[in-house]
């Protein structure tokens, strides 16, 4: 993966990285480079190399930089490029009633809002 492609990725909204470390250990990091995902008070950083990226670490709310030939996927979570999760299951209002049979249909409101039963 070239470096151009992973900060377009970064650009678009928060992703999954995958690398790898100088120990050949697995290291999945959440980040972004998106101005709508960075904190107010934060500036956009660059490097100048091509054989490093920096990315913001959405975690630990520190820029940090990776070489670039130590990124094994990098998956688009949020912004253009990302999965559509429309076509995920999703539950119907009956499903769920079955799940809870042993509760009367007028206290499925209430296991919404838990904090109501201690009133």
């Amino acid at each position: 993966m070239k470096k151009i492609e992973i900060q377009k990725k970064l650009e678009s909204g928060i992703c999954g990285v995958v690398m790898v470390d100088e120990n050949s250990i697995e290291i999945d990091v959440i980040m972004t480079r998106c101005p709508i995902h960075l904190p107010e008070d934060v500036l956009q950083v660059d490097d100048d190399k091509d054989y490093i990226f920096t990315g913001f670490n959405v975690n630990t709310e520190k820029w940090e930089s990776f070489p670039v030939s130590s990124v094994i996927d990098v998956e688009q979570l949020t912004g253009e490029g990302a999965e559509n999760n429309e076509n995920k299951l999703q539950a119907s209002p009956e499903y769920l009633q079955d799940l809870f049979t042993d509760y009367p249909s007028d206290d499925l409101d209430i296991m919404e809002h838990p904090e109501d039963l201690y009133k």
